[in-house]
């Protein structure tokens, strides 16, 4: 049974890779600030911010005493602030920048010192992207209040799909598959009124948002034992949209 490390667990991307990815026989051991409702045998859920280095070291120093291998590394965690730009304050870029790209950089690292330490054939990275790391948000689609991406998640994002391919290029020799998901608009109602829903879909050929279903299918397939290839790719899941 291999076993994956998923950052952010608790969250909506999160939590439901989690639970699919139980059902099919994986042990996962999860990170985030919050317990997620999952019961089950085979999930480890560790309290855990991953901007903390010295609680991730802890951790995995923990995980080598154990003799706990990591297969997999899923970088989910992230954050993001919804302030305009121009009233950026400091503290607000250095909180998304260190989630979103300094806590995956060294997660990253001590996953290969564990894939050292038990001595792994092969392994596997994800990186969770976003199509804000490729292009701008429409602005014409949001209303006053709405919750709009900000330019420093989107320097997160394009930063994540930058290392992914760095990490790619050095860790092949090892045998260590990189790759990173970009996800379009995710549909959630319960966050999103009808009217933006629709004027989102204007711009998606596919005329719909992101599913997590869709998402967790991509991520099954980097993951699999067949996919013995694939690496520094990011796998844009935008239904069309910046292919206009």
């Amino acid at each position: 049974m291999k076993t994956i490390l998923i950052t952010g667990c608790s969250g909506e991307i999160g939590q439901f890779i989690t639970k699919k990815l139980l059902e099919k026989k994986y042990r996962i051991i999860g990170l985030d600030k919050s317990k997620p409702f999952i019961k089950n045998k085979n999930f480890i859920f560790y309290k855990q911010d991953v901007t903390d280095e010295n609680g991730l070291k802890k951790l995995f120093n923990e995980f080598k005493n154990k003799r706990q291998r990591i297969d997999i590394l899923v970088n989910n965690a992230a954050v993001s602030v919804f302030t305009p730009f121009l009233k950026r304050k400091k503290k607000e870029a250095t909180k998304t920048l260190n989630t979103n790209v300094y806590a995956s950089i060294h997660l990253i690292n001590l996953f290969v010192k564990n894939f050292d330490l038990m001595n792994l054939k092969i392994g596997k990275i994800i990186n969770i992207g976003s199509i804000y790391g490729l292009i701008s948000p429409d602005y014409r689609i949001y209303n006053k209040g709405d919750r709009i991406n900000s330019e420093v998640y989107g320097a997160s994002k394009a930063g994540l799909i930058q290392l992914t391919k760095y990490y790619a290029t050095f860790l092949a020799k090892k045998n260590i598959l990189v790759n990173c998901i970009s996800p379009g608009g995710i549909e959630n109602k319960k966050k999103q009124n009808k009217a933006f829903i629709k004027k989102y879909i204007k711009n998606v050929p596919l005329k719909r948002m992101a599913s997590l279903s869709d998402i967790f299918f991509v991520l099954f397939f980097l993951i699999s034992e067949e996919n013995k290839y694939m690496t520094g790719q990011n796998l844009i899941l935008d239904g069309g949209m910046s292919s206009w």
